[in-house]
């Protein structure tokens, strides 16, 4: 399976492997003569080394297809020679000019007035005095750190990290002190910024921050040489031996309470974090030793490292603050070479799959890696005191740093979820791995069933109090968001407990600003929860507690307040409990939410929107004037199949075996309603049952009939068999419908959201006028599609999850290339899918525009032979392209206002020749109307006023607007296409085929729809065209009553 690459989600190399970048279209290839092939090479016995590749290849890959795209993939995405070597010439010019920079005058510390207008400070405000001075001084080294260092950065955009020493004599002895170091870090930046915008080459001067943490600003620049343009990134670090390491011990306070709050203290707190960031700094150079040196002479496993930054960047685990960067992930694969998990000798698929499997087993939050292999050092903290003040923890080194130190619990597990998958999709051989790890972005508003936004930031102030976090707020430097985040995430965690398997914070892409731009203030940071549910605990009314005389039950009391209470169980269990009482599930969820943000948040209005359901006064319609009476409303009709059993006694002819089923029909009819009686409706070909407010329609059939229906006798009385329409139908209906019903029940028991997805998919379907056009069961079919193959997700168990993954689903599958192999019951194996694949390549133009295949129609895609058509199927990969950009932005943006979601239910009618508009009233379906604005009274069918009608049918299956459909459909079906809305829609639209509208010559059997008239291209001659008021009219009085009004919008039709 295949997909095409959709451009507005590219977060990283997608699409790398389908086009190749403008970097490879600008490599200098040499022209190569085409040599003569001689055939005896051909056929040349394969050498000892070429089977040896052949060898490698089955053992250390997933296939041998797999090695060929991993190999075409990574083609791609690395650096060619010439590109490096250009780069290699900006950092040459680049390192010469930061070298030469003349020194600065000496300024107070704390006074920034000295600096230019063209030029900011970028650390936020926060109105403290610092004290010291600052003089700036050149840097005395200029070395490359990062991926392009180690040979793994990535295109189509690569950023060089370049790392600036700073001279001891730069800084002061206490410089470690109340944020001294930060503040002279970050003027020192802003010289070199304001020395490197006046450089001609020199462009787009901005700042950023390095990892998401706002004390830690960096310069990104782009240089531009001889060849395009390279993003530089610039680190800062001190000279080594500036400070020791010991004074930035986690458990040392280096911010004082009375610089920071203005009172004294007795005690003073550690602060970790502060002191980590600093010790970045100082680690920087021996950490980037270390990681060059290990990936020396070490090609497949800067390859593995490579494939391992893809996976990240396809799931956006490596943006943001806190995130999964590729640094650390090196340096992880750094540590399993260090412990023998991994080798050299190893391919880059087995090291890419090695770090996934041992990502999958470890739990960094109780025991992180360590790559520090001297303990030898007496001040070195211990590793238990970093497990108990940072909730991710990866040593670095030094044995000092915490190299996870702002990753939140969350975020590793996630990390941790997705390698699990991605070892279980590598491990299964229906599934093409190498498209779901490396090709198809995990968005954030996909992967979970639930997302809300914190909008009211500033209020997160006051929960620092609540929530005792005073000291957090010192060592964070004064970002309260920072500080809370993780206090809120346990909370939901322990308050959610088995309902959900994931929540994480949405990490957002780093902002960068103009150096004459002040910085981001706290205020704008976005905080975006998503939530994965537990399909087994999530709609549970209940949550059990330890039990009464555990030591657990006093701090579950506590936890919960007034909501717990003690409950005694069926299984004669005493334990502490939390009852959520509520009608619906939706609002349970809710409520749990509600009370603990509005425990956790007093001041934040918490505001949650319910839809409640609006009644208006019955009113007896009997009287009202006929043109005045609304349609009945529309009564479904559910369709029963009952097979009749073989037997010699039933004819084998086709007209004599249908008048036995009538026979049967009527007899049937007459039992149920005789017997049992109930009211029904006989028909030669079925019969109708009203039964508990639901209309059945009763259907015999009979295998045979299938071969009745396919037979057809020549002139010399021999009998042929002939497939046909209705032999195709019989097929359905009999045969492949009933099984896969039953298939389809069997998912819905198992995920209870695949109903609600299929709802809302064949809502918007309709909506956009499409539903007449792409059939219920390939709809269907396509939703399974995303419960049988969820990867890279779960199984969705949400239906608004469902729906979005069914967009990108319709929007970026190959339907040209590919069949949709929609794996039911897991029956087809690794040998199905490779012959389902092969079979539709070979005969790819006899088959169906939209191919699904299943393990009961393999090879004919049956259900979409017809429908839809190239050009319905091109509009529904458009408009799911467009729907899904829409809401998705409006799920994932924080804004003011509550999204509009029935925007993308809202037709696009622009494209149509002619929209025929019908009578609100003569709506059967109007209750299904999306903008519905007028509150009719339509009964159900099981009311109470209509109780003494129960013995009758009601008036059902009957649809004006299909009937008028239909009709129109029969008599100009060959001139235009027609689309409706079938849910309550009040427009028709209607495209005309322009072929259809030729002008042709004067016959009699040109008449329809047409007239004549008088060419004038130098003789005259009568010709017939288009008669376009003439069809306009014939609609309005086919539909009279039903037609409101015919509307013309393309005005070049006449």
């Amino acid at each position: 399976m295949k997909r095409r690459h959709e451009s507005n989600e590219n977060n990283g190399p997608t699409d790398e492997v389908e086009a190749l970048t403008e970097d490879a279209l600008t490599e200098d290839v040499p022209e190569k003569k085409t040599k003569k092939i001689d055939k005896g090479q051909l056929y040349k016995p394969l050498s000892s080394d070429e089977l040896h590749q052949l060898k490698d290849a089955e053992n250390l890959f997933h296939s041998n297809v797999f090695k060929l795209q991993i190999t075409e993939l990574l083609n791609e995405v690395q650096l060619k020679g010439k590109r490096i070597s250009r780069i290699h010439e900006c950092i040459k010019d680049l390192k010469s000019v930061l070298l030469h920079l003349p020194r600065g005058k000496e300024h107070d510390l704390g006074d920034c007035s000295w600096l230019p207008d063209k030029v900011k400070l970028p650390l936020i405000d926060h109105g403290r005095t610092i004290k010291g001075k600052f003089k700036f001084l050149p840097p005395i080294d200029v070395q490359e750190i990062g991926s392009f260092s180690t040979g793994t950065c990535l295109r189509p955009n690569p950023s060089v990290d370049l790392q600036l020493t700073i001279p001891k004599d730069f800084f002061q002895p206490k410089d470690y002190m109340n944020h001294r170091y930060i503040q002279k870090r970050a003027l020192y930046l802003s010289v070199i910024a304001l020395k490197l915008q006046k450089q001609e080459s020199v462009q787009n001067v901005k700042f950023s921050y390095q990892n998401g943490n706002t004390l830690k600003p960096i310069l990104a620049l782009d240089y531009k040489g001889e060849g395009k343009e390279v993003t530089f990134h610039l680190h800062v670090c001190p000279e080594e031996g500036t400070f020791k390491y010991s004074r930035f011990h986690i458990n040392k306070n280096n911010v004082r309470q009375s610089w920071f709050k203005g009172q004294e203290s007795e005690e003073e707190p550690a602060t970790p974090h502060y002191n980590t960031a600093i010790l970045q700094d100082l680690t920087m150079t021996s950490n980037n030793q270390c990681m060059k040196s290990a990936l020396q002479d070490a090609s497949s496993v800067k390859e593995g490292i490579s494939l391992l930054r893809i996976w990240l960047q396809q799931r956006e685990l490596d943006v943001g603050h806190g995130g999964f960067s590729g640094f650390t992930m090196s340096m992880y694969v750094i540590y399993l070479l260090s412990r023998r998990k991994l080798n050299k000798m190893m391919s880059n698929y087995q090291i890419m799959r090695n770090t996934l499997l041992q990502l999958a087993k470890e739990n960094w939050t109780e025991e992180g890696p360590d790559l520090c292999g001297d303990k030898s050092d007496p001040n070195q903290p211990m590793t238990d005191d970093f497990q108990q003040i940072f909730n991710c923890v990866f040593l670095d080194l030094t044995g000092y740093v915490n190299l996870c130190s702002e990753m939140t619990k969350s975020t590793f597990l996630r990390v941790k979820h997705e390698a699990e998958l991605a070892v279980k999709i590598l491990e299964d051989k229906t599934v093409d791995s190498f498209h779901v790890l490396f090709l198809m972005p995990v968005k954030f508003t996909r992967k979970f069933e639930h997302i809300f936004h914190v909008t009211c930031i500033e209020e997160l102030k006051n929960t620092v109090d609540k929530l005792n976090l005073q000291d957090r707020l010192l060592d964070y430097g004064g970002n309260y968001v920072h500080t809370v985040i993780p206090n809120v995430m346990s909370l939901l965690q322990r308050a959610l407990n088995k309902r959900i398997d994931l929540v994480q914070i949405k990490q957002y892409p780093l902002k960068q600003w103009d150096i004459n731009d002040s910085p981001p203030s706290i205020e704008d940071q976005k905080v975006t929860v998503g939530i994965s549910l537990n399909p087994e605990f999530a709609f549970s009314s209940i949550d059990k507690g330890p039990p009464a005389d555990s030591p657990e039950a006093k701090e579950f009391r506590e936890f919960w307040g007034e909501k717990s209470e003690l409950r005694r169980f069926k299984d004669s269990s005493i334990t502490e409990a939390v009852p959520w009482t509520t009608e619906k599930s939706m609002d349970r969820r809710r409520i749990i939410c509600s009370y603990v943000v509005k425990e956790v948040f007093p001041a934040l209005p918490a505001t949650f929107f319910y839809h409640a359901t609006v009644s208006s006064d019955k009113k007896d319609l009997r009287l009202l004037p006929q043109s005045d009476k609304p349609c009945p409303p529309y009564t479904a009709v559910t369709k029963v199949i009952c097979l009749l059993e073989g037997s010699g006694h039933w004819p084998d002819d086709k007209n004599a075996f249908k008048r036995i089923k009538a026979a049967l029909h009527i007899k049937f009819g007459e039992i149920l309603c005789d017997q049992h009686d109930l009211p029904v409706a006989i028909d030669i070909d079925h019969v109708d049952v009203r039964f508990e407010d639901y209309v059945f329609r009763l259907e015999l059939q009979y295998l045979r009939e299938i071969a009745f229906t396919e037979e057809s006798y020549l002139p010399d009385g021999m009998v042929k068999f002939v497939d046909n329409d209705e032999a195709l139908r019989l097929e359905q209906d009999i045969k492949l419908l009933p099984i896969l019903t039953s298939t389809l029940h069997g998912i819905q028991q198992k995920f209870n959201s695949f109903s609600g997805s299929v709802r809302l998919v064949k809502r918007w379907i309709s909506s956009q006028l499409l539903a007449d056009h792409v059939p219920d069961i390939a709809v269907e079919l396509m939703v399974a599609y995303l419960y049988t193959s969820p990867g890279p997700y779960t199984v969705p168990y949400n239906p608004l999850t469902g729906f979005l993954r069914f967009l990108h689903l319709v929007s970026t599958f190959d339907w040209k290339m590919s069949p949709l192999v929609v794996n039911l019951n897991a029956e087809l194996k690794g040998e199905d899918y490779s012959e389902i694949t092969s079979n539709f390549a070979k005969s790819r133009s006899s088959h169906p525009v939209m191919f699904i295949s299943t393990p009961q129609d393999r090879f004919q895609s049956v259900w979409t032979k017809k429908h839809p058509t190239p050009m319905i199927l091109q509009r529904l990969v458009i408009l799911a392209t467009e729907c899904l950009q829409i809401i998705e932005s409006q799920i994932g943006e924080i804004g003011p206002s509550v999204p509009d979601f029935k925007q993308i239910f809202r037709p696009a009618v622009d494209d149509f020749d002619l929209l025929i508009h019908l009578r609100g009233k003569q709506l059967a379906c109007d209750r299904m109307m999306i903008d519905r604005q007028k509150k009719l009274f339509n009964p159900p069918l099981g009311d109470s006023l209509d109780r003494k009608y129960k013995k009758n049918l009601p008036v059902y299956d009957y649809d004006p607007v299909q009937k008028y459909l239909q009709e129109i459909r029969e008599k100009y079906g060959n001139l235009a296409l027609f689309f409706y809305d079938r849910y309550g829609g009040q427009v028709i639209g209607v495209l005309f085929n322009p072929n259809a509208f030729q002008p042709k010559e004067f016959s009699v059997n040109h008449m329809f729809c047409r007239k004549p008239e008088t060419s004038q291209n130098g003789h005259t001659e009568v010709i017939m065209k288009p008669n376009i008021a003439a069809i306009r009219e014939d609609f309005a009085i086919f539909g009279e009553g039903l037609v409101a009004s015919v509307q013309m919008l393309k005005s070049n039709l006449k």
